[in-house]
């Protein structure tokens, strides 16, 4: 159950809400313990009910969205800020050109985003195995290398593993990057935390410390120097994906397409 915090209202209007939510379905849905509020077993049957229908619904929209014809409308498509900043920006242009009535609503997130829910129509994503419900192509593999600043590299012992680095927080650190950290690099030895690469790259540029970077996005930063420092088993895929009933619809069929030729030579 959300917080009220997360609602955005006090601890009384949430009670309040409650009660007149109980006093218009004329039944009990929360009982109140030491914990809190919880669900009634009826009020688990009422949202294991609803979220079948909303999981129809979702079914429905992406079928019909599947057999669309035109090359006119909206596209929604996420995918992370170290992409857009290095990569994206001019095939996003081409595409615009070759298919200017297909407006593209770009979702820059480093959160993975539920194409089943049709929070996005197609992603752009690095993974080493993509989820067995969604269809797409691997692009090309994205490597990894450890960046630092030329003075902070000067300053450096040889252990560099004891040096200061720059680690992975919320959505980096549920990845693969944030478990090799976890593994190899010891919690006295992060002096800073963050949840995107572009954002870790700043850092490694201000000196903070040592970075974990994708090589596309570290190795065009005039302001760092990649170590000799093999990282081989980091290297991942990356993937352009869609959900099965929506990879007949033409505007997805396009946008697949177009990118998958941009990027492959990536």
């Amino acid at each position: 159950m959300p917080r009220p915090r997360e609602l955005e209202v006090n601890r009384t209007t949430v009670l309040r809400r409650i009660d007149k939510f109980q006093q218009n379905l004329n039944c009990r849905i929360f009982d109140r313990g030491q914990a809190g509020y919880v669900l009634t077993p009826e009020a688990e049957k009422m949202i294991t009910a609803a979220r079948e229908v909303e999981n129809t619904l979702f079914n429905m929209q992406r079928q019909i969205a599947g057999h669309e014809l035109k090359l006119e409308g909206e596209l929604r498509v996420t995918t992370t800020d170290s992409f857009m900043l290095s990569m994206l920006g001019p095939h996003l242009a081409s595409f615009r050109q070759n298919y200017p009535h297909i407006v593209v609503d770009l979702l820059v997130t480093n959160n993975i985003l539920d194409l089943n829910r049709r929070d996005a129509d197609v992603a752009i994503r690095p993974t080493g195995q993509p989820e067995a419900n969604l269809v797409g192509r691997r692009l090309c593999d994205m490597k990894f290398g450890i960046y630092a600043a030329p003075g902070f590299i000067a300053n450096m012992g040889q252990a560099i593993f004891n040096e200061r680095w720059i680690g992975c927080a919320d959505s980096l650190a549920v990845t693969p990057i944030g478990a090799w950290f976890d593994a190899t690099i010891e919690r006295p030895n992060i002096g800073m935390r963050c949840d995107s690469f572009v954002a870790l790259r700043i850092a490694a540029e201000a000196g903070i410390g040592l970075a974990l970077l994708p090589c596309f996005l570290g190795d065009h930063s005039a302001l760092l120097e990649r170590l000799e420092v093999p990282v081989d088993e980091l290297t991942t895929g990356l993937w352009i994906l869609t959900h099965p009933d929506l990879a007949r619809s033409a505007r997805v069929n396009a946008f697949v397409e177009h990118f998958t030729e941009a990027l492959a030579s990536a």
